[in-house]
């Protein structure tokens, strides 16, 4: 029977870790309870079981302050009161919470840990959150190495694995999931040996030549990368590790919620290849990126940047109402950009939405053309059954 995540923990939420070993799924729900914000709950130097954290955080959020959360905290959120009716998941120990946003230097980062009852350790990466600074610092991995928060979280993971014994698992979703790697790749060999998995669930890659050294190559028969057939963020930059292609209910980028990757038992449902969606938009951006450069890239994403907050783009979900035309115009108005720059940006987001376009209205076609092909079919046997 094919279920979701939340079904999943249901079905097994009596097994302990002991009497069903960690599994993919496990690494799904253990990535999305990091989107929660444990302030007062959870600080690094303390811990608490998860059980008594949703108990914790029901006391600092109503209902109503639940509800108005962006989409993925919300669902993270409900995420954690449906973990903690569970023996899998309620007796898991959360320690090690750090959230940290620096605008100055475009770092969002945030964590946390997890003991269970087999005696793992587990770290997991916070991704990329809506707000506009965690989708800069996203673009940032196209034009700088390391950023900020690949730094943070190779420190974070030194620190916090050198205090626990057992196996160690990371885990992330999004930019978590790369820095899941990265802090895995670049940890001190003493922690890497005793790392068991590293899971990186939907992720943006890295430099081609991140794979040539002898610290990934030391680790990279445990990782596991996982993206759905319609993935975007996923396949940005480059990944070495062969993904597992997830069946997803969503459509578009909203494939990216994990919530919506269809499970059979304890194992993701997976297909053969991404889809036609899939494949036009990740080449595009990658042709964008050789396109632009490596020496403007910084400034192209820095206009960019500054493009979506005067048109009124302030998270990820504002980007349906993106006007294009709107954007064009308002290149003109940025002192940082010289004649020649302004031109060819605004040729660049020109051709981006001509292209855009074309995709859609193609996709629409496709739609029409499966649709009445489909009613042809029906048509067709209910005439022979007649």
């Amino acid at each position: 029977m094919v279920i979701n995540m939340n079904n999943y923990i249901k079905e097994y939420g009596d097994s302990t870790f002991i009497q069903l070993p960690f599994n993919d799924i496990d690494n799904l729900i253990l990535s999305q309870l990091a989107y929660n914000d444990y302030e007062g709950i959870v600080r690094y130097n303390t811990s608490i079981t998860l059980r008594d954290a949703a108990r914790e955080f029901k006391l600092l959020h109503n209902q109503e302050q639940i509800e108005q959360l962006i989409g993925i905290s919300k669902k993270a959120a409900q995420l954690l009161f449906d973990c903690a009716e569970t023996k899998r998941f309620g007796s898991a120990v959360l320690c090690h919470y750090v959230n940290k946003i620096v605008g100055d230097i475009d770092k969002q980062f945030s964590a946390i840990s997890f003991e269970l009852d087999d005696g793992s350790f587990v770290t997991s990466f916070r991704g990329t959150d809506a707000t506009v600074t965690g989708a800069k610092e996203s673009a940032m991995l196209s034009y700088m190495f390391p950023v900020p928060a690949q730094i943070e979280a190779l420190h974070y993971f030194q620190e916090s694995g050198m205090r626990h014994r057992g196996d160690i698992r990371i885990v992330g979703h999004s930019k978590g999931g790369n820095l899941a790697v990265f802090a895995g790749v670049n940890c001190s060999n003493s922690l890497k040996k005793r790392i068991v998995g590293i899971y990186e669930n939907d992720a943006p890659g890295f430099p081609k030549w991140f794979f040539d050294r002898y610290d990934y190559r030391q680790i990279k028969d445990k990782i596991h990368l996982f993206t759905p057939q319609g993935s975007i963020i996923g396949r940005m930059l480059y990944h070495d590790a062969n993904p597992n292609i997830v069946v997803s209910t969503n459509s578009g980028l909203k494939q990216h919620q994990v919530s919506s990757w269809q499970i059979e038992g304890t194992e993701l449902v997976k297909t053969d290849g991404y889809d036609v969606h899939s494949n036009f938009v990740s080449n595009y951006i990658n042709e964008l990126i050789d396109y632009v450069g490596d020496e403007d890239l910084e400034l192209f994403f820095d206009t960019l940047d500054d493009v979506a907050l005067g048109i009124g783009i302030e998270d990820f979900y504002d980007l349906k109402a993106l006007d294009f035309r709107k954007a064009i115009d308002l290149i003109d108005t940025l002192s940082q950009l010289d004649d020649n720059q302004k031109s060819r940006f605004k040729r660049i987001l020109k051709k981006a939405g001509t292209d855009f376009a074309k995709e859609f209205i193609n996709d629409k076609k496709e739609y029409i053309i499966e649709k009445k092909n489909k009613t042809l079919d029906i048509a067709g046997v209910q005439k022979k059954e007649g």
